[in-house]
């Protein structure tokens, strides 16, 4: 059985499964099923957080985002009910681990997906100051040739990832 964490060529027979990041648009050759990733929440260090009261304090601080998704500030906001500010203070990341650990280390705050920080949230590194979630709409499946049919290994692998990701849901 292979598996992939990436956006391989489908239709490739030596691929069974694979997880993609996406929102929910698929080619009819693929039988995708949503596992985790579509809620975002906006998260800082504790020390930071000392003087949050409000989503509009939290706003008012530096800003963490993922460069290809700079929208999820926004969406977090309008889930929230607050107003970005015209001039806002902030730095990009490319690859979400860094964004957290910036957010870990106090240089800002992150609005990145629920599900990758919820270990830093049980033990405290991070802290969700306002509460709230928004749905970006994307989040990871678990993708499938639908030609594919049956497959123990495969069937097995899903099953244990459906599980892994329920209990991040």
């Amino acid at each position: 059985m292979a598996a992939r964490i990436c956006w391989p060529n489908f239709l490739r027979e030596d691929v069974d499964v694979w997880i993609a990041l996406k929102r929910a648009a698929w080619p009819r050759q693929v039988a995708a099923s949503y596992l985790v990733g579509r809620e975002i929440v906006a998260v800082c260090a504790p020390a930071l957080a000392g003087g949050v009261r409000t989503a509009a304090d939290l706003v008012a601080l530096p800003a963490l985002y993922h460069s290809n998704y700079q929208d999820n500030w926004s969406l977090w906001a309008r889930a929230v009910g607050a107003a970005l500010p015209a001039k806002r203070r902030g730095t990009g990341f490319d690859l979400v681990m860094n964004l957290i650990e910036a957010a870990r280390a106090g240089m800002g705050v992150a609005v990145v997906q629920q599900c990758m920080v919820e270990p830093d949230l049980a033990s405290g590194r991070l802290v969700m100051p306002v509460p709230g979630t928004a749905s970006t709409g994307r989040g990871y499946y678990l993708c499938r040739r639908r030609a594919l049919g049956p497959h123990p290994a495969a069937d097995l692998f899903a099953q244990w990832l459906r599980e892994a990701a329920a209990e991040r849901a």
